[in-house]
């Protein structure tokens, strides 16, 4: 918790009785063991952590998601470039 704090990220805790309050997240644990992990014997953690961070750049800056058919680092600067 003080991790957290020190970082600023707030923590949020769901009821076991609300699956849906998680979903996202519960999703993206799937997709990252599905397409990633399930696939790998990794000898150490750090070969583990080097393929999970390529993984998380990879669904964030290039794998289109249902999102207009983009990633969400393009959908977020379809988005933001409208702002003024």
């Amino acid at each position: 918790m003080k991790a957290l704090k020190d970082t600023g990220f707030k923590q949020e805790r769901t009821g076991y009785n609300n699956p849906d309050a998680d979903a996202y997240i519960e999703r993206w644990f799937r997709t990252l063991k599905e397409e990633t992990v399930w696939f790998q014997e990794y000898s150490s953690f750090l070969e583990a952590k080097n393929d999970i961070d390529q993984t998380i750049k990879f669904y964030n800056d290039e794998r289109p998601h249902s999102l207009g058919y983009l990633s969400p680092k393009e959908f977020r600067q379809s988005i933001t470039s409208n702002v003024a």
